[in-house]
Order: structure tokens, then C-alpha cells, then sequence
């Protein structure tokens, strides 16, 4: 009797964790999607580990693994990139100013943004900003 329980409870262990279907780790295509498109949604808002695993019906930590094993990047970055993306199209389409870029990017405040701007270009968002622009700095020639 111990041993045909030892059997069940070994048996019962060894199954797939759910969301897994066959594959290596990652998301399935409608899960990686559904992630995306909520957090190009509400990028000026927070965004937690928690709603996007929720979302895909997973654990956390599943859904975290998988994120990254899909996209090469975990949640985060992924979003902050997506932020940075979003605030590199206000600097060049607008005349808004940086701390209103930066709250409707989800930063925290200009610092942040000019932070991690800097971080991923070299250049602070005024000074990529201004080289990009019609009204930038004067060339050599002129």
C-alpha cells in the first residue's frame, strides 16, 4: 500500500507545470501577444509582474521566465525599452516639455528618464532632442 502511494505521489510530481504544453520555457504566441499589447496600453502606468501573469493565466515566475526565454529581455526592460521608444516619438514630434515626456513615458520624473535616456543613447533627451530636430544646432556649412 506505502509503495503504490510513494508511486502516485512521484507520478503526481512529475507533470508538466501548467501553461508549459510541450514547450522549452516560453510563452505560448497569444500569451507573448496578450503581455505585449497590455503594456504598450499602459506605459504611462504602473505595470506589475503580477497583472501581466494574471493575464496569461500563469505564476509569476512562470511568466517571467517565459517573457524572457520569448523576447531575449525580462518584462521589465522589455517596457522600459518601450518607454524609451515612446519618448524618443514625443522629443521628435512635440515641443513638450521634458518632464511631461517623462510622465507620459512612465517615468518617475525627468531625472529618471534623462537617466535611463542617457544610459541607452549616450546623449541626455535635450541634447538628442536638439540634433534631431529642424531647429537643431547649425551645421559646419552655414
Amino acid at each position: 500500500m506505502l509503495q503504490a502511494l510513494a508511486h502516485m505521489v512521484r507520478v503526481t510530481n512529475a507533470r508538466a507545470p501548467v501553461g508549459d504544453a510541450g514547450q522549452s520555457g516560453t510563452l505560448a504566441p497569444w500569451q507573448l501577444r496578450r503581455a505585449m499589447d497590455f503594456m504598450r496600453a499602459h506605459l504611462s502606468g504602473n505595470i506589475s509582474l503580477e497583472q501581466l501573469a494574471s493575464l496569461c493565466d500563469l505564476s509569476v515566475s512562470y511568466f517571467a521566465r517565459g517573457f524572457k526565454n520569448g523576447t531575449g529581455v525580462p518584462p521589465h526592460r522589455w517596457i522600459v525599452e518601450m518607454r524609451l521608444e515612446k519618448a524618443k516619438d514625443l522629443l521628435l514630434n512635440t515641443k513638450m516639455p521634458l518632464a511631461e515626456v517623462a510622465a507620459a513615458c512612465g517615468f518617475a520624473d525627468q531625472c529618471h528618464l534623462t537617466r535611463k535616456f542617457r544610459r541607452a543613447t549616450g546623449e541626455t533627451p535635450a541634447a538628442w532632442r536638439r540634433e534631431r530636430t529642424i531647429d537643431g544646432p547649425l551645421s559646419d556649412m552655414e
